[in-house]
C-alpha cells in the first residue's frame, strides 16, 4: 500500500510540475547518451580507428554534461526552496522520480544499442573525411543529410550475444560496472539533499558529491575501462575473436540499465557519508594551513593534468592507442579525485570565511588556489621525458599483467619495479621540438586549448564565490560551476580531443611523421601554462556571469 501512495504522489508531481518533468525527460536523455558510449568499443573495431572511436564516444560524453549544465542548477532551485519551506518530504520524493528517470534512459540505450553503434560508425567515417569534428557538427545542420537517417534505425539487439554466456569475458569488471554505475547516478542526487539537511554548509555538502561520483570514477577508470580498451586492443591484435567486443558492450550497457536501477538503494546511505563528510571538514575554522593544503593539492592536480598529453606521445611509440587512452584515464581520474578532495575543501573556506567574518580575504585566497594550478602546469612540462617513459612501460605492464588494478598490486609488493620506475626520470627537455614546428599543427586547437583552460581552472572558485555574493542561492549559484566547467568540457569534446586523435591516428599509420605528436603535446602542455594565466583575468567576469545566471534561473524556476 505505501508503494502504491507512494507511485500516485509521484505521478501527481510530474504531472502538476512542468519543471520537474523537464527535469525527468533530460535526466533519462543523459543517462542514455552516458549509457551509449559503450558502443565506442564496437565502432574501433569495425573501422580499425581506435582514436577517433573514442573522440566520437567523448563527444557523446560531452552531450550529457552540456545537459547537466541546464538540470542540475535548476534542481539546485528547487533545493534552495525546499530548505526554506522545510518540505524535505517532497524533496526526496522529486529526487527519486529523477532517479527513476535515469533508470529509463540507461534501458532505452540498451534497446537502441544497434543503432547508437551504427552512429558511431557513421561519425568515425565523417571525422576521417573532414579532419575536424566542427566540420562534422556543423554539416549535420544540412537538412538534406538527414533524408536517410531512417536507414541508420535498427531493431533492438545483443548481436547474438547470450546474456548467460561470458565465452571467456572476465565477470569481474562487468560487475563493478554495476556499481560504479549505481554510484554515479546517485551521486550529485545525494549531495542536495545532503545539503538541504547541512543548510549552514550547504556549498561543502554540494561540492562533496565529487567525491561520491569519484568512487564511481575509480571503479570505472581503474577497472572497467582498461579491461575494456585491453580486449578491444586484442581484437584488432586478432589475438581474441571479435565476438568478445560485442560481449564485453553488450554486457556493460545492460550493467548501466542494473545500475541505474539500483542506484535507489545508494541514495540515502550516500547522503549520510556525504552529511557527516560535510560535518567533519567544517570542524575546524578556515586557517592559513588549510588553504596552504589546498593550494598543494591544486600543483599536484595540475601536474598530472599536464602530464596526461604524454599519452599521445606513448600511443605512438608503443601502437596501443586504446591501451595508452585507458592509461590517460586513469592518470586523468588521478586529477579528478584531487580536483574533488579539494573542491569541497574550497567550499568549506568559503562557509567558514562567511561565518568568521572575513569575506575581504576571500578573493585573495581563491587567487592563490588558481596560481597553484599555474606552478603545477609547469612542473608538468618539466616532468615530460620522465612521463614519456612512464606511459610505455605501463602499456607494456597492462598488456602483460591484463588490467591496472594487478599491474599497480605488482609495482607495489616487488621493490625490484620500484627501482624501474625510478630509471624512468630524465632531464627536462623540448623533446627535439623548435617554435617552427608550431606549423606542422593546426593553429585553431591551440588557441582553443588555452582558452578552455583558463575556463575550467576558474570554474569552482568562481562558482563558489559567486555563492558568497548571493547567500540565499547558494546551491544554485554552486552548482553553476557546471555551466564554466561544461563550456571547457565541450571546446575540449568538440575543438581540442577530436584533432588530436587525428593526429595520433595519422601517425601511427604512418601518414604523418612521429616528431608531430611531441610538437602537439608540447604546444597542448604550453597552451595549459598560458590559459592558467589567462584564468587570473577572467576570474572576476565569470563570477558575474554565474551571478546573473542564478538570479535569471531563480526567476523562472
Amino acid at each position: 500500500m505505501d508503494i502504491l501512495i507512494l507511485v500516485k504522489k509521484m505521478s501527481l508531481l510530474l504531472i502538476d510540475d512542468w519543471k520537474l518533468l523537464f527535469i525527468f525527460i533530460v535526466s533519462s536523455m543523459v543517462t542514455l547518451l552516458t549509457s551509449a558510449t559503450v558502443a565506442s568499443r564496437p565502432a574501433a573495431v569495425k573501422t580499425g580507428q581506435v582514436a577517433m572511436s573514442i573522440t566520437i564516444y567523448q563527444i557523446f560524453f560531452m552531450i550529457t554534461r552540456f545537459a547537466n549544465m541546464f538540470y542540475l542548477p535548476i534542481l539546485a532551485s528547487y533545493v534552495d526552496r525546499a530548505t526554506k519551506t522545510g518540505n524535505m518530504e517532497t524533496l526526496l520524493i522529486q529526487i527519486r522520480i529523477i532517479l527513476i528517470g535515469s533508470s529509463l534512459g540507461a534501458i532505452m540505450a540498451w534497446l537502441l544499442f544497434p543503432t547508437i553503434v551504427k552512429i558511431f560508425i557513421k561519425g568515425v567515417s565523417a571525422l576521417e573525411q573532414q579532419g575536424s569534428m566542427i566540420k562534422v557538427l556543423t554539416g549535420l545542420l544540412d537538412i538534406k543529410k538527414w533524408k536517410n537517417f531512417h536507414t541508420i534505425l535498427a531493431r533492438p539487439s545483443n548481436f547474438g550475444v547470450s546474456l548467460l554466456n561470458l565465452e571467456g569475458v572476465p565477470v569481474n569488471f562487468l560487475i563493478f560496472n554495476i556499481f560504479a554505475t549505481a554510484i554515479w547516478t546517485a551521486g550529485v542526487l545525494c549531495a542536495m539533499y545532503a545539503s538541504a539537511l547541512n543548510s549552514d554548509y550547504a556549498r561543502t555538502a554540494i561540492l562533496l558529491s565529487g567525491l561520491v561520483n569519484a568512487l564511481a570514477a575509480i571503479m570505472f577508470s581503474v577497472i572497467v575501462d582498461p579491461k575494456a580498451a585491453l580486449i578491444t586492443d586484442e581484437v584488432i591484435a586478432k589475438k581474441r575473436p571479435e565476438k568478445h567486443v560485442y560481449i564485453t558492450a553488450v554486457f556493460l550497457i545492460a550493467g548501466n540499465a542494473i545500475g541505474a536501477i539500483i542506484s535507489q538503494f545508494f541514495l540515502l546511505p550516500g547522503v549520510k557519508v556525504i552529511s557527516w563528510a560535510t560535518a567533519h571538514l567544517n570542524k575546524g575554522e578556515t586557517s592559513e594551513g588549510s588553504l596552504i593544503t589546498v593550494v598543494l593539492i591544486a600543483i599536484v592536480v595540475s601536474t598530472l593534468a599536464s602530464t596526461t598529453v604524454i599519452s599521445r606521445i606513448s600511443a605512438v611509440m608503443t601502437k596501443r592507442v586504446a591501451t595508452a587512452i585507458s592509461i590517460y584515464n586513469f592518470f586523468f581520474l588521478i586529477t579528478r579525485l584531487a580536483q574533488q578532495v579539494y573542491a569541497p575543501i574550497v567550499g568549506s573556506i568559503v562557509d567558514t570565511s562567511i561565518k568568521n567574518s572575513e569575506f575581504s580575504l576571500l578573493e585573495n585566497r581563491l587567487r592563490l588556489i588558481i596560481l597553484g594550478s599555474t606552478i603545477g602546469i609547469f612542473i608538468g612540462f618539466l616532468l615530460m621525458p620522465a612521463f614519456i617513459n612512464i606511459y610505455c612501460k605501463a602499456i607494456k605492464g597492462m598488456e602483460k599483467y591484463g588490467s591496472l588494478p594487478k599491474l599497480f598490486l605488482n609495482l607495489l609488493i616487488k621493490p625490484s619495479h620500484w627501482l624501474s620506475v625510478v630509471r624512468t626520470a630524465a632531464k627536462p627537455s623540448l623533446l627535439g621540438v623548435k617554435l617552427s614546428h608550431i606549423k606542422d599543427i593546426p593553429k585553431p586547437f591551440l588557441i582553443f586549448n588555452v582558452i578552455v583552460i583558463s575556463i575550467h581552472t576558474v570554474g569552482v572558485m568562481a562558482a563558489t564565490y559567486a555563492s558568497a555574493l548571493m547567500p540565499e542561492f547558494a546551491r544554485t549559484a554552486t552548482l553553476l560551476s557546471s555551466i564554466v566547467n561544461g563550456v571547457a568540457t565541450i571546446l575540449i569534446g568538440i575543438i581540442v580531443d577530436p584533432t588530436c586523435a587525428l593526429i595520433t591516428d595519422q601517425t601511427v599509420a604512418e601518414k604523418r611523421p612521429p616528431g608531430h605528436v611531441k610538437t602537439m603535446a608540447l604546444f597542448l602542455i604550453a597552451g595549459m601554462f598560458l590559459g592558467t594565466l589567462l584564468s587570473q583575468v577572467i576570474f572576476i567576469p565569470c563570477v558575474y556571469i554565474i551571478k546573473i545566471a542564478s538570479q535569471i534561473l531563480t526567476k523562472i524556476f
